[in-house]
């Protein structure tokens, strides 16, 4: 008896610690239970489910982010985990880009019928998010795993659950290419996991089991191992994908795509590099050429593109290189560089893809040569559109341009400190690369306010609230160039121990 009421004190210990533990999972704990209700509400209504699915889905979102803002630091689950004021912070922006892609979503009465007839669209958006907010906490290799394909599976339904060849085809090859990389990155964590004998990367057997493996098995290992960031990251040479994606998918689901698992990519990324950063494998050097390279394809690239959505997919590409560039200075002025780009890029994107959405309803296309002399018919959408490609070209007087200063000005403070050649050719070539986005960015205004529009625009579909949803997403583009240094302040009190 004595043998069985202590076994019951162990479980009841253990299921308490649990239950404790499950406060630092808040966000995706309430993510669960939105995707749980809205199923429940999808199977016991067969009518008019819009509203409800939609009000759900966005209640869920919502209670996530507040929830977010209260968790305190901690390693729950066994260190599976590790919540710090850093990734806190990311985990904050993942789910508000969530709520974002909703309100977007829900200015059209298309997107409504896709998100709202059937519940499986709202599902898989809330399982992107939830995957993602995971990846950026999570130091066990085996849930880092787990959330990937939780981001991935979403991502790979929301591509080609709407009907039609274009979304078919890039939803199949957004499969194929996920499936690869996958099976390469977990392959590379068996390895990992041989040579540590621990799946926790924060664990200091892990760093010690990896001090002692010779330099090429450990260089293929990781070399495999970030191949599956890099896929989610969207970041060369993982990148093919993201262009037929972007085309197909509906636009405020490819906002969501642009920034969702990308940032939460670049999380994981400096978890992973931050607690074996010391081993004798040069990060800087491989990820700098990472950078590098998919800064200048993505740029170069976009110069060609016809179709806005298309032409965003490669600028993201592009700024996939500008997020690594914080990863790899090393330093706490990396870190909040990395930290105040994500928010600015947050707010560019999802503008853009707004305005984009607004000006795709209008000419049924997102071909940008469709958008002739539109600018002159709404002028003040277009000049919100002005301010949002100044903005991701990275000019001012937008937030863009203090973004781009800090995180140049860390890769500049760290090649200072280290004198690696890398960390110089880094900061050389992106600040070409800026100059070449200047080109394709500016396309869209040059279109919007100085070519013949091909027929005169409907007004009558264009509604107070567009004007002012466009109003919302941009103007903090300007006043956090005057005043960004309240944004700064904030990101100063965060602890950036990883």
């Amino acid at each position: 008896m004595k043998e069985q009421s202590n076994i019951v004190d162990g479980l009841g210990e253990k299921l308490s610690e649990i239950a404790g533990d499950l406060f630092y999972l808040g966000p995706e704990v309430t993510l669960a239970i939105t995707i749980i209700l809205v199923l429940v509400y999808d199977l016991l209504f067969k009518d008019k489910k819009e509203v409800g699915i939609f009000s759900i889905g966005f209640v869920g979102l919502v209670f996530a982010l507040v929830i977010s803002s209260f968790i305190n630091a901690g390693t729950p689950f066994g260190g599976m985990f590790s919540l710090n004021m850093w990734n806190l912070t990311i985990k904050f922006l993942l789910i508000l880009g969530g709520v974002l892609m909703l309100i977007m979503a829900s200015r059209d009465q298309k997107n409504i019928n896709r998100f709202g007839k059937s519940g499986e669209l709202m599902i898989a958006s809330l399982t992107v998010i939830m995957g993602a907010s995971l990846m950026s906490s999570s130091t066990n290799l085996l849930m880092i795993y787990v959330a990937i394909e939780l981001t991935s599976i979403g991502s790979y339904i929301l591509t080609g659950i709407v009907r039609g060849r274009k979304r078919s085809e890039a939803a199949l090859k957004y499969v194929l290419f996920g499936g690869v990389s996958s099976a390469i990155m977990i392959y590379g964590m068996s390895w990992l996991y041989g040579f540590t004998g621990t799946l926790n990367i924060s664990d200091p057997t892990f760093f010690s089991g990896l001090s002692n493996v010779p330099i090429l098995p450990l260089s293929i290992a990781l070399v495999m191992t970030i191949g599956g960031f890099l896929f989610k990251l969207s970041a060369f040479p993982l990148h093919i994908w993201s262009p037929d994606v972007y085309q197909a998918a509906p636009t405020p689901v490819v906002a969501l795509f642009s920034f969702v698992p990308k940032v939460a990519a670049i999380a994981l990324l400096i978890q992973f590099v931050g607690a074996i950063n010391t081993i004798d494998f040069d990060w800087q050097l491989w990820l700098g050429i990472v950078a590098i390279a998919s800064m200048t394809v993505g740029n170069f690239s976009a110069l060609w593109q016809k179709n806005a959505k298309r032409m965003m997919a490669y600028s993201s590409i592009a700024h996939a290189g500008f997020l690594l560039v914080g990863v790899i200075a090393f330093s706490e002025s990396g870190n909040l560089a990395l930290l105040f780009y994500a928010a600015v890029y947050l707010l560019m994107n999802y503008g853009a893809f707004l305005l984009i959405s607004y000006f795709e309803k209008q000419t049924g296309s997102a071909n940008i040569n469709k958008l002739r002399g539109i600018g002159l018919d709404v002028p003040w959408l277009g000049v919100l559109v002005v301010i949002v490609m100044i903005a991701l070209t990275g000019l001012p007087p937008t937030a863009g341009f203090n973004a781009k200063l800090l995180i140049f000005s860390s890769i500049w403070e760290s090649w200072q400190g280290s004198g690696a050649q890398v960390l110089l050719w880094v900061f050389i070539i992106g600040l070409l690369n800026t100059v070449v986005a200047l080109f394709y960015y500016l396309r869209i205004p040059y279109y919007l306010f100085f070519k013949r529009p091909e027929k005169e625009i409907d007004k009558a579909k264009l509604t107070s609230i567009d004007i002012v949803w466009g109003t919302i997403f941009v103007i903090p583009l300007l006043v956090l160039f005057f005043k960004s240094d309240w944004l700064v302040d904030f990101l100063n009190n965060i602890n950036f121990v990883l």
